[in-house]
């Protein structure tokens, strides 16, 4: 595998534990979800740019839904 793409997973990982504190190694799988939903897109008739682009939105609406519903109880509750 190239740097690069070492780099962007270690960076990826830094960026959600300095601003949640909580590691997060569902990054793999939720790439794969949206590459997967770009594929389905292009294969009913999207050309590669719209369906980026609302690739880019499924992406952003899932991973602030996530946030809400699986990260941010997670910070509040108590720790033992």
């Amino acid at each position: 595998m190239p740097p690069a793409i070492y780099g962007s997973l270690a960076l990826a990982l830094v960026l959600i534990y300095r601003s949640t504190k909580i590691i997060n190694f569902a990054q793999g799988e939720m790439a794969t979800f949206t590459t997967y939903i770009a594929w389905t897109l292009m294969n009913h008739g999207f050309s590669y740019w719209p369906a980026f682009a609302l690739t880019l939105a499924i992406a952003f609406v899932g991973g602030a839904g996530v946030e809400r519903v699986l990260i941010r109880p997670s910070r509040a509750a108590p720790r033992s």
